[in-house]
């Protein structure tokens, strides 16, 4: 009887241990994704500007900023003119810039918005050229809109190479982003997106413990 009662024992154990290995793994994970989803809080800025990798999202919170700060230049990153850019104009082939149809369409007029050349849309790229942005524009304050993955990392390289005495930029995460923090697992678009966010994050702080 005594040896029935500990099998009872040890197949409930069994069981418990099984039922919490979901909820354990769903907390960890959302943990995990709350790590990247890091933001501060919007403040007012000199400049609005979202980070390229944040697309069409970024795009669209930038339009919603703007109305509440109607008086903030926008700025938007493009990448640096290359030979196949000069190839195309030269049989005067014209590509759309979806970007600034876009930015017209939110009602942000052309003369608030100013182009920031950058040689790649990485991060180390952008993060410098805002940085560019912060030497020439002394005591001015930047909004940077990233990805919702992407917001510990960018706004951790961001501090790093910002002009000392400037105010500290501000990196908010887009509401429009796939990537949620409480189910990105689930996708295999934003899982893939995670991961490899996640092995990012590591890398910069295992390079940078400090900041």
């Amino acid at each position: 009887m005594r040896r029935a009662w500990r099998i009872l024992a040890l197949v409930a154990l069994v069981g418990v241990g099984a039922a919490a290995i979901g909820p354990v793994r769903r907390a960890a994970l959302r943990g995990l994704g709350h790590m990247l989803v890091a933001s501060d809080d919007v403040r007012p800025a000199d400049l609005l500007v979202m980070d390229v990798e944040s697309g069409r999202a970024g795009i669209l919170t930038v339009g919603d900023l703007r109305r509440s700060q109607p008086t903030a230049t926008v700025g938007v990153l493009m990448r640096k003119a290359t030979s196949i850019d000069a190839e195309l104009a030269r049989r005067g082939i014209v590509l759309p810039d979806l970007t600034l149809s876009m930015l017209a369409q939110l009602g942000i007029p052309p003369e608030a918005i100013v182009k920031m050349a950058v040689g790649d849309d990485g991060t180390t790229e952008t993060a410098a050229a805002l940085s560019e942005w912060g030497r020439q524009n002394p005591g001015k304050r930047a909004l940077v809109v990233v990805g919702p993955s992407h917001g510990r990392r960018y706004r951790r390289v961001l501090r790093r190479v910002w002009p000392a005495g400037n105010p500290a930029p501000i990196v908010v995460t887009t509401g429009y982003g796939l990537f949620r923090a409480d189910d990105w697992w689930t996708s295999r678009t934003t899982a893939r997106e995670g991961l490899v966010e996640l092995e990012k994050l590591l890398l910069d702080y295992v390079q940078h413990p400090w900041n």
